[in-house]
């Protein structure tokens, strides 16, 4: 075994000593993942057996992923369309408006947000209880990765790549995605906003 080898067996030999230091009472086999920043975050060994509040939780954030877009949003296109629909006369321009928006969230590959959602509820540090899932703390989490990281380079991390795999692909330009998408989030937001909340 050359010096290189003995070098990156003891790099993942003392991860494995932290895995073990920072959750001695876990059942399930917990990984070291990746780091950020030289904080460590973690996984478990198989993903389809998470712990049942955290499994939970990834099963919800899979949908919002899988629609593109979260509960909030779609409370929040309720609320405009019932604001339309209570006006006299009512505006079907506006809830065609609202319409096409939809669509246009369904037509999206991806939501970059809702990636790192998932990301989150699937990675964790030695701060969190792997059982359970804290959204305020994740979504400081999440603040960080963005802070730290550049997307492209959190998401193609191997264990990102092996959560989603299709982000390999040389068609998607993850960076640009990540601006346009954050771009059309803002304006769905603003103008769910508007079309709900006051008459025109």
């Amino acid at each position: 075994m050359g010096l290189l080898s003995k070098y990156r067996q003891a790099v993942r030999n003392g991860k494995q000593m932290k895995v073990k230091k920072y959750f001695p009472e876990q059942k399930h086999i917990i990984n070291y993942a990746f780091s950020v920043l030289h904080k460590d975050y973690y996984k478990f060994d198989d993903v389809f057996q998470l712990p049942y509040e955290r499994g939970l939780m990834a099963l919800a954030i899979y949908e919002e992923t899988r629609m593109k877009c979260t509960r909030e949003y779609l409370e929040e296109h309720t609320k405009a369309i019932e604001a339309i629909l209570k006006e006299n006369p009512i505006d079907i321009y506006k809830i065609n408006e609202l319409n096409e928006q939809m669509k246009q969230r369904l037509d999206m590959v991806i939501d970059v947000d809702l990636l790192y959602k998932l990301a989150s509820v699937v990675f964790f540090d030695k701060n969190e209880n792997p059982c359970t899932y804290e959204a305020e703390y994740n979504a400081k989490k999440i603040e960080f990765w963005k802070k730290n990281k550049g997307v492209a380079d959190f998401f193609l991390q191997k264990p990102l790549q092996e959560l989603i795999p299709f982000l390999q692909s040389p068609e998607i330009d993850l960076q640009r995605y990540s601006e346009l998408n954050r771009k059309l989030n803002n304006l769905h937001s603003e103008r769910l906003q508007l079309l709900g909340s006051k008459k025109q």
